[in-house]
């Protein structure tokens, strides 16, 4: 009963807070850094400490966060923000236990996060130092985030070898004159690659089968998105 009414009031708290503070930005940051300290304590003590777990409803509460606040249209922000929530309450619900919901949902926090942080360089002119540092940063976190729940020496390796490459290709995309989604989905889709090539490979289920299908996929998207974006201007 605790689980259910702690996850309902979460997402309430999410949506509520949100909601009414997206006309300044201060007091939506600390909005946002309040309820994920209020998450952390009541999942800690739903769960107890287990980092695999407590992890991810950090992870999607920073990228519910970092796409919310770019989002211009007060429609879809409503209309995201109640997505968010449900999101977030089914994560709730579901916390603690290995499912493929979790995984989707973890998926969706890297784009969301990927989003944030090349928004930064749209919108603020961020250096492309502290861009790329970030991108770093949250990639390895979320690769300690997608391989949690089993024991593998390898693992540490995965963690640097997939931050790195991203880091390239984040350095590669930022003298590409496309728009920050167009980014954050490349950057995306080469994450979820690794991620998913390295996880297929620590349990021995990698196949040909597999490798074609998830680059046809990928390959399907990027083409998608790279004809029917619009690119910036090279002069301006």
């Amino acid at each position: 009963m605790f689980n259910r009414v702690s996850s309902f009031t979460l997402a309430l708290v999410l949506f509520s807070v949100l909601a009414g503070s997206a006309n300044n930005i201060s007091i939506f940051t600390a909005s946002l850094v309040l309820l994920m300290v209020a998450t952390f304590i009541i999942n800690l003590k739903r769960i107890g400490l287990s980092w695999a777990h407590l992890l991810l409803p950090m992870l999607f509460l920073l990228g519910v966060g970092s796409v919310f606040i770019v989002i211009t249209s007060s429609t879809l922000r409503l209309v995201f923000l109640l997505g968010a929530a449900i999101a977030f309450y089914l994560l709730e619900m579901n916390l603690g236990r290995e499912s493929h919901l979790l995984q989707n949902i973890y998926l969706l926090s890297a784009f969301a996060l990927y989003v944030g942080i090349f928004s930064l360089e749209f919108y603020l002119q961020l250096n492309t130092t502290l861009i790329l540092l970030l991108v770093f940063f949250v990639s390895y976190i979320l690769s300690i985030q997608g391989f949690a729940g089993f024991s593998l020496p390898a693992k540490k390796y995965f963690y640097l070898l997939i931050a790195v490459s991203l880091t390239e290709a984040a350095w590669g995309l930022t003298y590409w004159p496309t728009h920050y989604v167009v980014n954050a989905v490349v950057i995306f889709c080469l994450f979820y690659l690794l991620w998913i090539f390295s996880f297929s490979v620590f349990f021995g289920k990698l196949t040909r089968k597999k490798i074609f299908l998830q680059l046809g996929l990928v390959t399907f998207v990027l083409l998608i998105t790279l004809t029917s974006a619009a690119w910036r201007p090279l002069i301006g």
